[in-house]
């Protein structure tokens, strides 16, 4: 399928438009918020134009950011994850932004375009909010930290309302495909959810004979697991031409989320 082929169905990683009600620049400056990002008002106005997975999305992602701004200790009260950025939303995040944040992202290059002001939340605040988090699951199943924190990269941007970009059923932090069996959005959506599955998928696909028990093959199953599968029992041929868009769109998904790993 051709670029000029593809519709965008979903809203992707820290959407432009603010549709769900994350927070966009207003009409010819930034009044609404500092570029894309989360909030005050976040998940409580959606604006025309979002739908229904859309609002999910980020009353989902504001959701997710509170738990990990509680998980990481918050101000001392907790915050309300009842999918709404309030000013008590607002002053956590803050917090954390003042005391946490520099340590975690202290090797951590991020270009200007992703920087989070204060009290609003962008990949800046976000990475730091879920990367420690990542780092845990990974630790748990014994999965290279780097790996997953690679994948959550190339799948979300770290965006945990981050919807399918050319699908509308992958949601989350690490797009699990809610077509999948006893894939619910909510699950997809619970970034403790999706990071545990993720890492333990990953463990459990290495240590299998059906993806050759080498990390490549297990990284280009998070994408699609049955080419992976095929490619690593060496049943795709790079000369054979139905073989050659799948090696082409695993290769791809490889290298960028190698390109990832820190």
């Amino acid at each position: 399928m051709t670029s000029a082929e593809r519709t965008r169905v979903g809203r992707g990683a820290w959407p432009t438009d603010g549709r769900g009600g994350t927070i966009a620049p207003a009409e010819g400056g930034s009044a609404a918020g500092p570029g894309r990002c989360y909030g005050v008002g976040a998940g409580e106005a959606p604006p025309a134009g979002s739908t229904d997975a859309d609002i999910l999305a980020v009353r989902a992602g504001v959701t997710a950011l509170s738990r990990a701004l509680n998980w990481h200790g918050g101000p001392g009260t907790p915050v309300p994850t009842d999918g709404r950025f309030t000013a008590a939303t607002r002053a956590a995040v803050i917090a954390f932004q003042e005391k946490l944040q520099p340590v975690i992202n202290r090797d951590m290059y991020l270009p200007a375009v992703e920087h989070s002001l204060a009290g609003f939340v962008n990949k800046e605040t976000s990475y730091a909010l879920f990367m420690p988090i990542a780092d845990r699951y990974a630790l748990k199943y014994t999965v290279p930290r780097g790996l997953l924190r690679g994948i959550t990269t190339i799948e979300s941007n770290w965006d945990p309302g981050a919807v399918g970009y050319w699908t509308n059923s992958d949601f989350g932090l690490c797009q699990w495909n809610t077509t999948l069996p006893e894939i619910t959005t909510a699950r997809a959506l619970d970034p403790f959810w999706a990071l545990d599955s993720t890492a333990r998928a990953m463990r459990e696909r290495f240590d299998s004979d059906r993806w050759g028990h080498n990390w490549l093959y297990v990284i280009a199953a998070h994408n699609v697991p049955t080419w992976a599968a095929q490619w690593a029992q060496g049943e795709l041929s790079a000369t054979d031409p139905a073989d050659k868009p799948k090696l082409d769109r695993m290769n791809g998904y490889v290298s960028n989320v190698l390109a990832r790993v820190w």
